[in-house]
């Protein structure tokens, strides 16, 4: 019962990782930078510094409510219709429910903790960390074959998880796709993969900070008086 209850926990923790990890990959700088490097600038017939302008506003579009509306147009050219900007709001819809989840689990998480930690189980709080990092990778590495062996498929596979089919496909020639297309979003799923690996770490070494106080003090306590 104990080992089932440590992956039960283990599992939260790596999707609390894998929520976590979305996190840094939703603020501005990072928007820009990716943006700049693969976006469709000549495609699109817009400066690069506009295109970088454009990726924020729905940046800002799909994490903020309180955002202002995507144009219709952008420098004589088609921009967001109804379609891109019902979806971007679906989008928003589950970054919210996403963070929310996130919250949740981390709370849920901290309470779990604090319950071990006064009843000095850190044993057991060990255990849990390593599941979770086994966890998280386990499903990182899962991820990533299935992109590897058909991109593709994978991208709509998970795309139909959260949205309904046909609302999220647009246009080769439309602003939305050459402003993110393909490659930004396989460069941020890499980017995504790599920090929730490095907090599949952070659960290792923190695992086994507390192996080790617990030799350290078993072994103190065992010493023998002289």
């Amino acid at each position: 019962m104990r080992r089932v209850t440590t992956w039960l926990v283990g599992l939260v923790l790596a999707v609390f990782m894998l929520g976590a990890a979305v996190v840094p990959l939703t603020i501005p700088a990072f928007t820009r930078l990716l943006a700049g490097r693969t976006s469709l600038a000549v495609e699109a017939g817009l400066s690069s510094e506009t295109m970088l302008g454009v990726a924020e506003q729905v940046r800002h579009f799909v994490v903020d409510p309180e955002a202002p509306t995507l144009p219709a147009t952008v420098e004589g050219r088609a921009g967001f219709d109804e379609s891109a900007v019902s979806h971007l709001l679906d989008v928003r819809r589950v970054l919210a429910a996403a963070r929310i989840a996130t919250g949740v689990l981390a709370l849920l998480s901290a309470v779990g903790l604090g319950i071990e930690v006064a009843r000095r189980r850190t044993d057991r709080i060990a255990d849990a960390l390593v599941a979770g990092a086994v966890c998280s990778v386990a499903l990182v590495a899962v991820s990533v074959l299935l992109a590897v062996s058909d991109f593709e498929a994978f991208f709509a596979s998970f795309h139909g998880l959260f949205f309904s089919a046909g609302t999220w496909t647009f246009p080769y020639d439309s602003l939305l796709i050459q402003v993110f297309p393909e490659p930004f979003w396989m460069t941020a799923g890499v980017v995504w993969g790599v920090l929730v690996v490095l907090g599949a770490g952070v659960m290792v070494l923190g695992a086994w900070a507390l192996r080790r106080d617990r030799v350290v003090s078993w072994s103190q306590t065992a010493r023998p008086i002289h």
